[in-house]
């Protein structure tokens, strides 16, 4: 499960354990220093500013110093591991653009690993944090994937087209995922119910497929469009 620490030198000792630290809280009106904050930027860290009391009640503790992180539950592979894995067994992965929530990014772990995915592909801001909902909801498929963390999606995704990957969006606007002919190794885009994919991906996958509906219901859950989608590429 999620793992909290703090104290600024815990804190500064894990990260260059190469620890994967999933955020940093930073009480409001408690100095660090301009090199502190930029030590957290230069390794990808994002820190948010909290109230005393909100630190308080993560650690259970009133001798917190001002600084508490979320350790997360998996050590985080290489985007070079990732696409090896799938080029090698002719696989899949899935990349999240978007996706915020815990439970969500949890449960399309598990349709992944249950149909024989390598992993997920995340970016490093804008993404759901792995915490201990998202692991619960993985039901434990989060240790047997390899999760990346990449600053731009689109660029990491270019370097597997050009390793001999494919690029597939899940949206609207495209063609009915019924007939779109998978060919693998390939990696499968989802974004948020609200905003989509951004057009960067879209403009850099070889074909956008859709889920057909006939409700009112104006989109799917994104862990339940990635369901349909992985099935439709495992029963192929």
């Amino acid at each position: 499960m999620e793992l909290k620490i703090y104290g600024k030198n815990a804190v500064v000792e894990a990260l260059k354990s190469g620890r994967s630290v999933e955020k940093v809280y930073l009480q409001y009106g408690k100095f660090f220093e301009p090199e502190f904050l930029n030590f957290l930027k230069e390794r990808g860290v994002k820190y948010q500013w909290a109230k005393k009391e909100q630190l308080r009640k993560l650690v259970g503790k009133e001798k917190h110093q001002g600084i508490v992180a979320l350790l997360s539950p998996i050590e985080y592979s290489s985007e070079q591991e990732l696409f090896r894995d799938t080029l090698k067994k002719n696989s899949f992965f899935v990349a999240l653009d978007g996706v915020t929530e815990p439970q969500n990014l949890g449960t399309i772990a598990r349709t992944v690993e249950s149909f024989g995915g390598v992993g997920l592909l995340l970016p490093e801001k804008g993404s759901a944090p792995l915490n201990e909902v998202a692991l619960k909801a993985s039901s434990g498929s989060l240790f047997h994937l390899k999760v990346v963390r990449v600053e731009n999606l689109s660029s990491s995704l270019l370097k597997f087209k050009s390793q001999g990957g494919r690029v597939y969006s899940v949206e609207t606007g495209g063609k009915d995922i019924r007939s779109v002919e998978f060919r693998r190794p390939l990696c499968l885009i989802m974004g948020s119910e609200g905003r989509g994919i951004g057009e960067e991906l879209l403009s850099i996958s070889d074909e956008v497929a859709t889920i057909p509906t006939v409700g009112k219901t104006p989109s799917l859950n994104v862990s339940v469009s990635c369901a349909i989608a992985v099935w439709e590429l495992f029963r192929r």
